[in-house]
């Protein structure tokens, strides 16, 4: 009798602990790509960054983390955390960030940049993946 109730108990808290989104498996998350719209960009342009990520399970309790466009003072011009959950399977996440003015005023040259898209679930970074684009006046 107590065998059986123990047996119940173990089988309940795992039916449980299925149920809380994020709460087992956070690892089968990840970016699988990371895009813009175009190429090159001029200042003041809007840029579309579109995220691609992949869950093998409702995962709750992430963020997405673009940061980049980083001046010469080291300051990111693009530094967004955007909450999410991802539903198993394909996810897309799409952010419009407006560029800067490009100058040696605003300490943003022409030249290569790189945005960093970072996975978060639980506060550990499980995924990243970086894009790099070309900025002109």
């Amino acid at each position: 009798m107590q065998r059986c109730i123990l047996i119940i108990s173990l089988i309940g808290i795992i039916i449980a602990a299925c149920s809380v989104p994020g709460c087992l498996d956070t690892g089968d998350a990840g970016i699988t790509s990371v895009t813009t719209d175009k190429d090159l960009y001029h200042s003041h342009e809007v840029m579309n960054i579109t995220v691609s990520l992949s869950s093998h399970g409702e995962t709750g309790n992430a963020t997405l983390r673009l940061r980049g466009i980083q001046d010469e003072d080291g300051h990111f011009q693009l530094n967004q955390d955007i909450p999410l959950t991802l539903s198993p399977g394909p996810n897309t996440f799409v952010y419009d960030h407006q560029l800067p003015h490009c100058s040696s005023c605003s300490g943003l040259l022409e030249g290569l940049y790189k945005i960093d898209a970072s996975l978060i679930v639980n506060g550990n970074i499980v995924s990243n993946m970086t894009h790099t684009f070309q900025l002109k006046q």
